[in-house]
């Protein structure tokens, strides 16, 4: 009787038991899933690359003078106008080269007038003189010529004395002798004359080059005030008050960078892009920004149709920046065995002031957009066991005591960027799509 009892106990205890686990089984065999709506939208599918922002030029900033600084007037990350003064250096050293090479030009000029003189008194005096003594000469051989064939005629008839003859001899020869030193000193006259052009020549060349010399000099000692020579921002300041610098006339590199100012009338990323994809970036860019096309001259604002280039740094997390493909470098850049082309954006954003020279940035250029499409959640997206490719639905029709039920319907999809895709066919706005699907759990035996 006893035996009997605790029978019965038991079998009553499993039956409310199994009672229980069908009740439980109907609220939580199943996990629900996650569902999302289908929309509709904009896709696009980019071009990663990455690069960094950098100003339209950087411009190092160097002295022809030497000397000591002695002001510095702007600090890095200040903007500063063009001509304006950045750096002083102390005047003594080149002030005493300008008093040098003045005194130079003073002294080469003397020289110069010199020789100028002197050539004029040769050509005055010197030639006049000269040429008017041969004339003379000239002139008295002629009649010791006449004379001496009159006398020698004379005596071959016997009718001129020996003593007649030796002095028209003598007069003739004489005469002959000094008109060929004449005509020497004539000759000597004209060569001192040329080597007279040729002193002038060399001394108005070293007159040339002391003004030459004074021009530079001056120069230098203008340069001891530093100005910009650009407007744009003060990027590095390379030395500091009381340091001492060499010009660029006297060090073979070109003198001490002081400083480096950055045009900052518009900054670019430089990028490089894989060959792989460079052709397509070429077909987004606007004619004047590919490989030999003529570039928009600077003073004209570029513009182009279409999707921008979106650019992000880490700096500014979240943030986006735009901008425009303006030149494709034809020439590549190649590390074995990736070969890439650089291409120049420039922003064109209001926010592109945020930006610094140097950070790094992701860019992404459009190569394939559809607007106003339905989109599907690209987690939703599945194969069947046909591997036929498609998403699952909440399936209303199913009993009761099987939902939440999910329902396989094929789709023709189109482009992906990896978050949505673009659904062609198969589903329509606002269908709820499992991006999670409902899974069963503790179902029993007789349930299945």
């Amino acid at each position: 009787m006893k035996q009997s009892i605790i029978t019965l106990i038991i079998v009553g205890a499993v039956g409310y038991g199994y009672y229980e686990l069908r009740q439980m089984r109907v609220g939580f065999a199943f996990a629900k899933g996650e569902t999302r709506a289908v929309q509709r939208g904009d896709i696009t599918i980019p071009i990663s690359a990455t690069g960094v922002i950098a100003p339209v030029k950087r411009y190092e900033v160097k002295s022809k003078a030497s000397g000591e600084v002695t002001e510095i007037l702007k600090k890095p990350g200040e903007l500063i106008g063009k001509d304006e003064l950045l750096i002083r250096l102390d005047k003594s050293d080149e002030q005493r080269g300008v008093d040098r090479a003045q005194a130079d030009v003073t002294r080469t000029r003397a020289t110069l007038e010199m020789s100028k003189i002197k050539k004029n008194r040769l050509e005055t005096i010197g030639r006049r003189k000269a040429q008017a003594l041969v004339d003379q000469l000239t002139a008295r051989l002629d009649r010791a010529a006449f004379q001496y064939e009159k006398i020698k005629s004379l005596r071959e008839r016997q009718r001129a004395s020996e003593e007649e003859w030796t002095t028209v001899k003598s007069t003739y020869d004489d005469t002959s002798a000094q008109l060929q030193s004449a005509k020497a000193d004539l000759e000597d006259i004209k060569t001192q004359i040329q080597q007279a052009d040729q002193e002038i020549v060399l001394n108005q060349a070293a007159y040339d080059q002391a003004l030459s010399n004074l021009g530079d000099a001056r120069e230098r000692l203008a340069e001891t005030e530093i100005h910009s020579p650009v407007d744009g921002m003060v990027v590095k300041i390379n030395t500091q008050v009381g340091a001492v610098i060499q010009g660029g006339k006297t060090t073979f590199t070109g003198g001490t960078v002081l400083a480096v100012v950055a045009d900052i009338s518009k900054l670019y990323v430089t990028t490089d892009v894989d060959e792989a994809d460079i052709g397509t970036v070429r077909e987004l860019a606007p004619e004047w920004a590919k490989p030999g096309q003529q570039a928009l001259p600077d003073d004209v604002v570029p513009t182009q149709k279409g999707a921008p280039v979106i650019v992000r740094v880490d700096s500014f997390h979240g943030e986006e920046f735009t901008g425009i493909i303006e030149r494709i470098h034809p020439e590549p850049s190649q590390t074995i065995p990736i070969v890439t082309y650089q291409v120049d954006v420039l922003l064109t954003s209001d926010n592109r002031t945020k930006l610094l020279a140097g950070m790094q940035a992701d860019v992404e250029f459009t190569a394939q957009s559809a607007y106003d499409v339905v989109l599907v959640p690209h987690d939703a997206i599945r194969k069947n066991e046909f591997g036929k490719l498609g998403v699952y639905i909440p399936d209303e029709s199913a009993p009761e005591e099987d939902q939440p039920a999910a329902k396989f319907v094929p789709c023709r999809l189109g482009l992906d960027n990896g978050m949505f895709a673009e659904v062609l066919e198969g589903l329509q706005e606002g269908q709820k799509v499992y991006v999670k699907l409902p899974r069963k759990i503790g179902r029993k035996k007789d349930d299945t």
